[in-house]
């Protein structure tokens, strides 16, 4: 009798691992993205384009904005990467000519300015940020760098770990009435 008791315990102990770890996941893998970018922000822009040159030529968001048209005006990746100011080559541009600076939308709360672009020809619209960074101002890619530092990433997680913390509730309610439903059938002969 006791073999069995002990075995229920350990089954039970596991049970409460596999639990423990599908609800901590999220958690984890926040983590880890957490992790992950904080290091490679360490080595995320290049020293030598935040010399005194750059930061003259850069020193407020609507010259980055400016500089930033031409550059996706004209497919200039060189000019792109001097605006961003990354160590990564921004590899080839497609020019979009038909692409032009439009207005300011907002500067939210963690210093973004996000400016809008319009594209006349396919009337697409296009949302570029700027920040400072070192003393000047550079635009950022939308990676998982930005999606982070702006706080944006939340509105992507946090519904997400929501709707698993709703499903894995969802199963253990179906496993509880489940086990009650089996119980019951036991206790009447079913």
């Amino acid at each position: 009798m006791s073999v069995q008791k002990h075995g229920e315990e350990k089954l039970n102990k596991s049970q409460v691992f596999r639990v423990a770890a599908l609800v901590l996941m999220p958690l984890v893998i926040a983590g880890i993205y957490i992790l992950g970018v904080q290091i490679h922000g360490l080595f995320r822009y290049d020293q030598a384009y935040f010399a005194s040159e750059y930061q003259e030529a850069y020193h407020s968001p609507g010259m980055v904005a400016i500089a930033l048209e031409r550059a996706l005006q004209n497919g200039d990746s060189a000019l792109y990467g001097e605006l961003t100011g990354l160590k990564r080559d921004p590899g080839e541009m497609t020019p979009r000519p038909d692409l032009h600076f439009s207005i300011l939308v907002e500067v939210d709360e963690r210093d973004y300015f996000h400016y809008l672009y319009f594209d006349f020809d396919t009337l697409r619209r296009d949302t570029h940020y700027v920040t400072e960074v070192n003393g000047r101002w550079v635009a950022v890619p939308q990676d998982a760098y930005f999606y982070f530092d702006s706080g944006q990433w939340m509105k992507v997680f946090g519904p997400l770990t929501a709707s698993w913390w709703v499903l894995l509730l969802a199963i253990a309610i179906m496993k509880l009435l489940s086990r009650l439903g089996a119980k019951s059938r036991a206790a009447y002969g079913w």
